[in-house]
């Protein structure tokens, strides 16, 4: 036989928490704004013209380093990637440009040198912005 306090515990160990109307609202309201603002981003990421990815780097000697990227081009344009090469201090040391063209592929993986003015600890792609 069950008493009302047991009959209480068995209905408030529901998986779903007890929302007033007004919580589920905003609580639905809340999810919306996020999906919107997760379908802009991929909008916005979408429409990009160009997209790298870091690969690896290579010391040289304490005055020149050589970096390795692929990038993405998604417009029949041209980019210039600026590399830089970084101290422990994450002090720019180094940087370079290089120019990529559509002409040579849709999808590279290029290999560009950066002189140092002390030794570098890491190199990385910048940016990379259309050309024009």
């Amino acid at each position: 036989m069950s008493t009302p306090e047991s009959e209480q515990d068995e209905h408030s160990s529901g998986a779903l928490p007890r929302l007033s109307p007004r919580q589920w609202i905003l609580v639905a309201v809340g999810l919306a704004a996020l999906i919107g603002a997760v379908a802009w981003y991929a909008l916005v990421a979408a429409h990009e013209p160009v997209r790298w990815k870091d690969v690896g780097f290579s010391v040289a000697s304490p005055t020149e380093v050589t970096v390795t990227y692929d990038v993405y081009l998604y417009d029949e344009t041209d980019v210039h990637c600026a590399v830089r090469a970084l101290n422990p201090r994450f002090t720019e040391v180094g940087v370079a440009t290089q120019r990529v063209t559509y002409a040579d592929g849709a999808q590279q993986r290029l290999t560009a040198t950066i002189t140092t003015t002390e030794e570098a600890t890491t190199a990385q792609v910048q940016y990379c912005v259309p050309v024009g």
